[in-house]
């Protein structure tokens, strides 16, 4: 999906690398934030009104708080769900925890006309 996206015109940005500052300037000027649920996303903080926010989540671990700080700064918010691997039994032998899985997701969901 990265380097979809990187085709797209969208920059890759490691966050947890910057200090607070840097990232505060970097989601005040973007247009559109794609990130996977985590902790950076709380950063969405400074996006400007209107910010496109596509969250990715892994299929059996929905949580809500970026839907709610979103609506909270009027952002337009969105999410995608990751695919499961296999069979359910496989997948949850594969991730037991599943606030850990990897997410898998088909890239041609981001050409969706509700994104």
């Amino acid at each position: 999906m990265k380097e979809y996206l990187e085709k797209k015109g969208f920059e890759t940005v490691y966050l947890e690398t910057l200090p607070i500052k840097k990232q505060a300037e970097l989601l005040s000027e973007a247009e559109i934030v794609v990130s996977t649920h985590g902790s950076g996303l709380s950063n969405i903080v400074f996006c400007q009104p209107h910010t496109k926010v596509i969250e990715i989540f892994s299929p059996n671990y929905v949580y809500p708080c970026y839907w709610l700080v979103s609506n909270l700064v009027n952002l337009d918010y969105h999410y995608l769900l990751g695919e499961i691997i296999g069979s359910h039994h496989f997948h949850s032998l594969l991730y037991p925890d599943n606030r850990l899985e990897d997410i898998y997701s088909d890239i041609n969901v981001l050409n969706s006309p509700e994104i």
